[in-house]
């Protein structure tokens, strides 16, 4: 399982493809935006998605309005 790390984290490449280009994005700017509350953000958020993708409650998500 492909992985970068960050200043405080280790970050996981996504178990849905579908996260995959957040996660290129996110290691592409490690190195100027890593360490930053922005950063951190995206890293939560994209973490969160991911667990969201795995436990299958996306459908969930986008159907209860």
């Amino acid at each position: 399982m492909p992985y970068f790390e960050s200043k405080d984290r280790t970050v996981f490449s996504p178990q849905n493809d579908k996260l995959l280009p957040f996660y290129k994005f996110l290691e592409q700017y490690n190195q100027s935006l890593g360490g930053s509350n922005l950063f951190e953000d995206l890293v939560e958020t994209y973490e969160y998605l991911d667990f969201v993708f795995k436990e299958g409650k996306v459908d969930e998500c986008t159907t209860t309005k």
